[in-house]
């Protein structure tokens, strides 16, 4: 079932009241290259493609942030059991290149995943001004934890602007940029009592909002490149990216 911006709110904010787990995650182009390693592409076929390469700069924040370095095996397998554990799955609906979305879908099929949920996976860069309403009801009176290696500016930047309005309590902001810091950030987890983790990492972020749906018990959202608006108040669009290819307006219509 294909959930528009607004059906998705609807979900988190019923997770959130009842008191149920629930992980929303994406599943973009970098994970689908780290789950088709020697599965449906060989390690010569991954290692020459632009994504290893961007991926092994190891730039650390940003549109070319990657949180690993290719190839990686423990990775693809605890990502493939992530995405199988998701409740709600994003994905780039529309945008379906060869090179890309073709893959994607050969290797959810081979890892046996199967969303009963999913949504178009570029939402998330408009979700919190398109559905703004729903979103800072997500936020209000919530104990929230933030996930990504930009943790502690998205954290001050929501209790500067919305916290008076929204009277949430930031309990913790975690900062992880690499896959390898995946066990540290689970035990910083672990001492923490929240509602709802926002979270921004690539894979990394998947693989922990499975492990917090899981074994907290809590909410987790992957909000991706979109957890920047919480610190700028604007829509993320490097290049022009949405711009030229989807159209802003075309995305606050789903």
């Amino acid at each position: 079932m294909i959930l528009n911006s607004g059906e998705l709110m609807t979900k988190i904010l019923h997770t959130l009241e009842h008191h149920l787990p629930c992980s929303v995650v994406s599943l973009g182009t970098t994970e689908t290259f780290v789950l088709a390693q020697e599965t449906v592409l060989t390690q010569r076929q991954i290692m020459t493609h632009a994504e290893a390469k961007v991926a092994n700069l190891g730039i650390r924040r940003g549109h070319q942030h990657r949180g690993i370095r290719f190839p990686n095996l423990t990775a693809r397998d605890a990502l493939a059991k992530a995405l199988r554990e998701a409740d709600v799955l994003g994905r780039n609906l529309l945008i379906n290149t060869p090179d890309s979305g073709q893959i994607t879908k050969r290797v959810m099929k081979y890892h046996k995943i199967e969303p009963q949920y999913i949504f178009e996976a570029y939402i998330r860069r408009v979700i919190m001004f398109s559905q703004k309403q729903k979103f800072e009801h997500m936020l209000k009176g919530r104990k929230i934890l933030i996930i990504c290696g930009y943790a502690d500016e998205v954290a001050a930047a929501m209790n500067k602007n919305l916290k008076k309005l929204l009277d949430f309590e930031i309990v913790g902001a975690i900062k992880i940029h690499e896959f390898e810091e995946i066990p540290r950030a689970k035990k910083e987890i672990d001492l923490l009592d929240f509602d709802l983790a926002l979270l921004a990492a690539g894979l990394n972020a998947i693989i922990l909002a499975a492990y917090i749906a899981k074994f907290k018990g809590k909410v987790a959202f992957d909000l991706g490149q979109g957890m920047e608006s919480l610190i700028t108040g604007q829509i993320v669009d490097e290049y022009n990216f949405l711009s030229e290819s989807i159209g802003i307006v075309n995305l606050f219509d789903l």
